[in-house]
């Protein structure tokens, strides 16, 4: 079995050329890049509904610690938020967690919900220090947002999370990709190869804000970003390596459904109640070439696309590759503006939202 892993490795390991990076900050095709971040790999629109939060990810290996950034969209300013305060109060997580991540803290996908006493709850999958859900009340002082942290959640060790969706009730759903520290060959993880040929390689992880438990019917090659239907009947989420976004009725397990998406990574609602996936193109390998860019951008093809969240129809929204961005891990809308944000590189961008 070895054996025949080694020779997938080099056959699929040559499969695609290595897209060159982007350099230069300056317009395309009528995208408009704002550089000055650092892998904006999720995003979450605030209240004031002009103001975006960028999670800036370091690594997944948490090796590398990242940051919360805003950016006001009408002004076109960076505002780099410093380390969270600890806020009084009962904690929103595990009583257990009494401790914040600190300066190790490198978060991935974030979600944004108002809680039932009205409070504005941000869910952030974390890498640094320790693999968790972190919880943060977004205060909206008269100085501008700031965040304050409320508690955690923490996984059985060996999970490696992605998204995070918050539940109707309180609690929340997290994608665990595939195990943490799975057996590597270089740089190409055993479990990405796994998740290439066909096999489940993780499944949706639910806290019902006491414990973690795995969901039935949620095991999938590679699940990546993860959205819960408004009334919280089903979830929609992303195969990334199984090119597909499915629809799975919650609590049940039950498949009610499935698209045809390429690599799908994280999910935003627009503002007629559809799925914006974004979806990546290129070799299968590709991507793992973007992973070290820090300044200018990855040029991998991508297509932003529109899923009905009840037929599952689907549309193509936009498609792009190159300068000013490529690899585009989420798209946010904002007015009549999309912006996208990466894992890789220095900037987000926003393009005019096309007409359907």
């Amino acid at each position: 079995m070895r054996a025949l892993y080694l020779l997938l490795a080099a056959v699929l390991a040559g499969c695609g050329q290595p897209t060159p990076p982007v350099s230069g900050c300056v317009p395309v095709d009528g995208m408009e890049p704002t550089c000055g971040f650092s892998h904006p790999e999720d995003m979450a629109l605030m209240p004031d509904g002009r103001t975006l939060l960028i999670s800036q990810m370091g690594t997944m290996s948490g090796e590398v610690p990242g940051s919360f950034a805003l950016f006001d969209t009408v002004n076109e300013t960076i505002t780099r938020l410093p380390a969270p305060t600890v806020a009084d109060g009962e904690p929103w997580g595990d009583p257990a967690c009494t401790e914040p991540p600190g300066a190790a803290f490198s978060p991935h996908g974030i979600d944004l919900v108002r809680r039932a006493d009205g409070a504005w709850q941000l869910l952030a999958v974390n890498h640094g220090g320790r693999e968790s859900v972190e919880f943060f009340h977004v205060v909206d002082a008269a100085e501008g947002y700031r965040l304050a942290w409320r508690g955690c959640a923490v996984p059985d060790p060996g999970s490696h999370l992605n998204d995070v969706a918050a539940l109707p009730d309180g609690g929340f759903v997290t994608t665990h990709m595939y195990p943490h520290n799975s057996a590597r060959i270089g740089r190409l993880d055993l479990a990405m190869l796994k998740g290439l040929l066909g096999f489940d390689t993780g499944y949706v992880l639910h806290w019902d804000g006491r414990r973690f438990a795995a969901l039935k019917g949620t095991g999938m090659p590679f699940p990546n970003g993860i959205q819960v239907a408004r009334d919280g009947s089903a979830l929609f989420v992303n195969a990334y390596l199984g090119d597909e976004v499915r629809k799975i009725a919650y609590p049940g397990g039950r498949l009610l459904g499935r698209v045809a998406v390429k690599r799908p990574d994280n999910s935003q609602w627009d503002a007629e109640g559809h799925l914006l996936v974004a979806s990546h193109g290129g070799g299968a390998f590709e991507a793992l070439e973007c992973f070290g860019i820090t300044e200018g951008a990855c040029g991998l093809p991508f297509a932003i696309v529109a899923v009905d969240p009840r037929t599952l129809e689907r549309r193509t929204v936009l498609e792009h590759s190159g300068a000013p961005m490529g690899a585009a891990t989420v798209a946010q809308q904002v007015g009549e503006d999309l912006y996208l944000g990466s894992f890789a590189g220095d900037r987000i961008v926003r393009v005019a939202l096309p007409s359907p």
